[in-house]
């Protein structure tokens, strides 16, 4: 378990890795989301790196390291699930993993950046 402080600053340091990927984080995406037009792409890693919707459902530890954002029908992307099902075309997981510096191991103290790297995975929720 974290102290208040160490689940503060992983959970800042995770929204830095999810706002600047390839910057504060190492950026992997998928084949399936690789393939995803343009568009789309572009679209939903707007949606990631504006993701607010954090919830006890998708956080349940405070720690801001998972998410999952929809593609409407008519093509819009979305952080908030709509309630008819039918009414998304395609689901997108984003997840935090935390390891240490050499890639590795899981790190040790994911609070401290000197002993963590940070890789953000983009990946289609069929993918998964």
């Amino acid at each position: 378990m974290h102290t208040p402080e160490q689940l503060d600053t992983i959970r800042r340091l995770n929204d830095a890795a999810r706002q600047f990927p390839g910057t504060a984080s190492i950026a992997n995406v998928t084949m399936g989301f690789h393939a995803l037009p343009d568009a789309d792409r572009l679209a939903a890693l707007a949606a990631i790196v504006g993701f607010t919707d954090f919830d006890c459902d998708n956080d349940p530890y405070g720690e801001h390291d998972f998410g999952a954002i929809y593609q409407l029908a008519g093509s819009r992307w979305t952080q908030h699930r709509p309630n008819d099902e039918y009414a998304i075309s395609e689901t997108v997981f984003w997840k935090i993993d935390y390891y240490d510096p050499s890639l590795t191991f899981g790190s040790e103290a994911p609070w401290d950046e000197q002993q963590t790297k940070r890789v953000l995975t983009i990946m289609l929720a069929g993918e998964y």
